[in-house]
């Protein structure tokens, strides 16, 4: 096959479109810092304007059968860029007759970033209006498509704030009941349902806040990158004696966030589906002893083949924890018991680290206040969170 489009070489249309994708990451709201990408009525008619020259030239390849070669190298160059291991994956749809579609392309990519402001909206509308040409009627079937979205996230979130707060009140409530009762000893009593449902919309409303929301795009995009280049990102955030903790905290958070990206949906969907069982503390933690025991025999297995990306950041993350390893328990219990693969030795150590507390004499510093047995306590609900997502999620 020979390009022979005589208005511009395969070469330099190569090279546009590698352009025109750096241009749709930044028009899906981040740099390749991580940090939010900025757009104006200006650089919207320009990236329009980008969309419309690509659109001209697939076109006018198309419209004539003596460019018939030029098309196939096309695809052919389309496909070698795809398969990059560093391509985004969120540009995946990228294709021929997508960029037959430019000016919808790059709207698509504007217009569905989730953390759009209104400013950038109207900044679209603007370049909309003074391009005209037919691409107001597309932003119009944008626009509503976007409201109805908008429209079912906003219920959702209303939703999760009443159901928050009634969890909230129910847990107030229990606290208040048999304050002076005296727990068993040996944790034999079964997790309540109304500590269960507790539990569990705390872990969904942290699943689906706007600010993780926004924290999971941005490891997406992050760890999309080699370790070296992901992991000099991370070096970049600065800290001072005034913001250690809260920076190095955002650090560990961002990494568990990196192993799970790719399964986000499928994780949040796992655990709200988790129905109530009546399971004591005790039974929990046994099935949890005897994971741990057999995934220490399995040594892996083919799970260290399916997961070197989530490997290399959970070897980075456990070596920047060290001694400061007691910054885990800063993260929601779920989260935690989410993101961290049961094979992995910070698995152990987590796991390790609940039980030493779990053991330890009443005269001795605890993380909790309970005096006798653990009922409803921050260590029962992450002996809870491991439970829900590493037994009961792998059935």
């Amino acid at each position: 096959m020979v390009w022979n489009y005589p208005e511009i070489s395969k070469e330099d249309f190569v090279k546009l479109l590698k352009g025109f994708v750096d241009l749709l990451i930044l028009a899906s709201g981040f740099q390749s810092s991580g940090v939010p990408s900025h757009w104006d009525a200006e650089n919207c008619k320009k990236a329009l304007h980008w969309g419309l020259f690509f659109e001209n030239v697939v076109r006018s390849i198309t419209s004539s059968d003596l460019f018939g070669e030029s098309m196939s190298e096309l695809d052919e160059a389309i496909s070698e860029m795809k398969a990059n291991p560093l391509f985004p994956k969120g540009l995946e749809d990228l294709s021929s007759d997508s960029l037959l579609k430019g000016r919808e392309f790059v709207l698509e990519h504007l217009m569905n970033n989730s953390g759009l402001k209104d400013k950038q909206l109207q900044a679209v509308l603007v370049a909309g209006v003074e391009l005209g040409d037919g691409i107001t009627d597309i932003i119009d079937g944008k626009l509503c498509k976007r409201q109805s979205v908008v429209s079912c996230v906003s219920a959702l979130e209303n939703g999760l704030e009443i159901l928050y707060k009634k969890n909230i009140e129910g847990e107030e409530s229990l606290q208040r009941e048999d304050k002076d009762e005296t727990l068993l000893g040996s944790g034999q009593q079964p997790i309540e349902l109304l500590t269960w449902n507790i539990w569990q919309s705390r872990g969904v409303s942290y699943f689906l806040s706007k600010r993780t929301l926004r924290l999971v795009s941005g490891a997406s995009l992050i760890f999309s990158a080699p370790k070296a280049q992901w992991a000099e990102t991370l070096r970049r955030l600065r800290v001072s004696s005034e913001n250690d903790d809260v920076v190095f905290i955002e650090k560990i958070e961002l990494l568990l966030l990196g192993c799970v990206t790719s399964r986000w949906t499928y994780l949040i969907e796992g655990f709200m589906s988790a129905s109530y069982k009546s399971v004591t503390v005790s039974e929990q933690y046994e099935e949890l002893c005897k994971l741990l025991l057999q995934r220490s025999k399995s040594l892996k297995q083919n799970e260290i083949v399916l997961n070197s990306k989530v490997e290399e950041i959970l070897e980075y993350l456990t070596e920047i924890l060290e001694s400061r390893f007691h910054h885990l328990w800063k993260l929601p219990s779920a989260f935690a018991a989410a993101a961290i693969p049961s094979w992995s030795p910070l698995f152990g150590q987590y796991f390790g680290e609940i039980e030493k507390h779990l053991k330890l004499d009443h005269s001795t510093t605890r993380c909790c206040s309970c005096e006798k047995e653990h009922k409803d306590c921050e260590l029962v609900e992450r002996v809870w969170c491991l439970y829900v997502f590493h037994i009961c999620g792998s059935h």
